[in-house]
């Protein structure tokens, strides 16, 4: 029966060797030194009512009988109190029970030394396995006083009760066998007080070790998490795909139930990257300096707060969560989070320079419509859709009026300028779905998805018109320039088949625009075949007919 430093108890608690003490209706689990002790005080009740019975009964007078048999009894009553009191699920300590049970103990002793002090002290034993179980039990520091108890009843029993009885020299003796008890009680606390000592010192560094433990485990999660999201980050350029992922990781690594995190352009006060989970609103989050607002039109949330992990040239980072969890993270968490921000900046500058050559690739830098080869790439997918689901689409081709004219009058600059702004003037002039495209020189097209020609021309009429009232800006800034176009008009199917003849029907009609006086609109003539299909042929000279 140890000092166990949790407290635990005789009636309750999870044995060590896992095994059962007695069947009363309740299974009782008990540790492994108080079923020792409770067997032992059942074991040393049946052996002093059995000594009894073979050897004292017959040497006994009835006196000492009698104070035997009161000893007995004393000795019955405490065995039974801390049997029933270890079952009956009082949550008695082993401590407690031992401090009921010690007077009862005392006083039995007592009876038993009297009653049998022609035999040569029998009970010592008793007294000293007494004195080592209480010592055991309360360590050092109180080993005296009990040790001390135990010697005080022993003493009674002889000097006190029958000092006659002792010759002259064995009151020596006694008091000799007295000082065992006490000193083997002490020397028993002692001992059990420095195994204590260094089981709880061997337990506080299981507990040290533990702790390392986790923490190992720990590092070594947040690491694989680093690890997880760079590959998440650079294994793609569509970044926007990829933040669901981020977060995901992050919250349970770092056990955050609702976060966000944003890579925001501090110049254009633009949010590059935003990723949240866990938020009540299903709306765009946005972060606006001192807190977390949705764009949805939500109210701004006082329970968040913000940690700007990462301040990077002109971008920066910043993690939201509630207030309570941000407060709570440890320097451990801060660290993954803040490495995370720098893998972020890195692919956020990463997929900016992906777009930025996505976009170079198929715009025209002075303009910033769609380049030839985009045109071409979008003129095969909409012919083949057209073709797939029986739908038209219409193509126009411009050109610019006497556009070297205006070079050599104002200069390539204002060229450029011209060129650059009527891009733009293209662009308001159509639909979203329409493509306008620089061709190449001062020429443009325009597709007209699921567009007829008669569409195609009313359109073509409008940009016509839109680029003849535009003025343009001169050398010196004064919209005085003037400039106009010749259009083209081609329709698939019935100008052309596939998208070299479209272009070819386009482009003559564009040269007829011009022979006719420019600043017009223009389109194929159509002609039976032998097999009578239509197709496209020149426009007539200036004079002739159109159809």
């Amino acid at each position: 029966m140890g000092d166990h430093p949790r407290g635990y108890t005789l009636s309750q608690g999870q044995p060590p060797l896992g095994g059962r003490f007695l069947k009363t209706g309740l299974h009782v689990r008990l540790d492994a030194d108080d079923e020792t002790y409770l067997i032992a005080r059942i074991v040393s009740a049946l052996f002093v009512f059995g000594m009894y019975l073979v050897w004292l009964r017959p040497a006994l007078g009835v006196g000492d009988s009698r104070l035997y048999f009161v000893g007995v009894a004393l000795w019955l009553t405490a065995t039974v109190i801390t049997v029933v009191s270890s079952m009956g699920g009082n949550n008695r300590s082993a401590k407690r029970l031992l401090f009921i049970s010690l007077p009862f103990d005392l006083v039995a002793l007592a009876f038993f030394v009297v009653s049998t002090w022609q035999y040569e002290d029998p009970f010592y034993a008793f007294y000293v396995g007494l004195a080592a179980v209480y010592a055991t039990a309360f360590k050092r520091s109180r080993a005296w006083v009990y040790s001390g108890l135990f010697v005080v009843s022993y003493l009674s029993a002889h000097l006190v009760m029958f000092p006659e009885m002792l010759a002259p020299g064995g009151y020596a003796f006694v008091v000799m066998k007295a000082a065992t008890i006490v000193l083997l009680g002490w020397s028993v606390g002692l001992v059990m007080e420095q195994q204590s000592a260094r089981q709880m010192s061997l337990e506080g560094r299981s507990r040290e070790v533990v702790d390392l433990n986790r923490q190992l485990e720990r590092s070594v999660a947040e690491l694989q998490a680093i690890s997880e999201i760079s590959e998440v980050i650079h294994s793609t350029l569509d970044f926007d795909s990829v933040g669901p992922v981020v977060i995901d990781i992050l919250q349970k690594v770092i056990d955050i139930p609702a976060a966000c995190i944003f890579v925001i352009d501090k110049a254009k006060q633009q949010t590059l990257f935003s990723a949240s989970k866990g938020l009540r609103s299903e709306g765009t989050y946005s972060y606006t300096g001192p807190g977390l607002i949705a764009e949805a039109g939500l109210d701004h949330d006082d329970h968040f707060a913000c940690l700007e992990l990462l301040d990077h040239n002109e971008m920066l980072v910043v993690f939201c969560a509630d207030s309570v969890h941000i407060e709570a993270l440890e320097a451990d968490d801060r660290m993954v989070l803040s490495a995370v921000a720098s893998e972020l900046v890195v692919a956020v500058e990463n997929s900016r320079l992906y777009k930025l050559t996505k976009r170079l690739s198929i715009t025209d830098e002075l303009t910033d419509l769609y380049n030839y080869r985009y045109l071409q790439q979008r003129l095969d997918d909409e012919i083949g859709r057209a073709r797939r689901y029986s739908k038209t689409l219409s193509f126009l081709m411009l050109d610019v009026d006497d556009f070297k004219a205006v070079n050599d009058r104002h200069g390539h600059l204002v060229g450029d300028v011209v060129l650059a702004e009527l891009g733009q003037v293209l662009k308001t002039a159509v639909r979203e779905v329409d493509m306008v495209a620089r061709y190449g020189g001062e020429e443009f097209s325009v597709l007209l998805p699921e567009t007829d020609a008669a569409g195609a021309f009313i359109v073509a009429e409008k940009i016509r018109e839109a680029v003849a009232l535009h003025r343009f800006p001169d050398e010196d800034g004064d919209r005085t320039v003037r400039a106009s176009v010749s259009i083209g008009l081609a329709n698939f199917p019935v100008h052309a088949e596939d998208k070299e003849s479209l272009l070819k029907a386009a482009d003559d009609a564009v040269y007829q625009a011009k022979t006719m006086g420019k600043d017009r609109v223009r389109a194929p003539q159509l002609r039976m075949t032998r097999l009578g299909r239509p197709t496209a042929v020149p426009a007539p000279p200036e004079g002739e007919s159109d159809q």
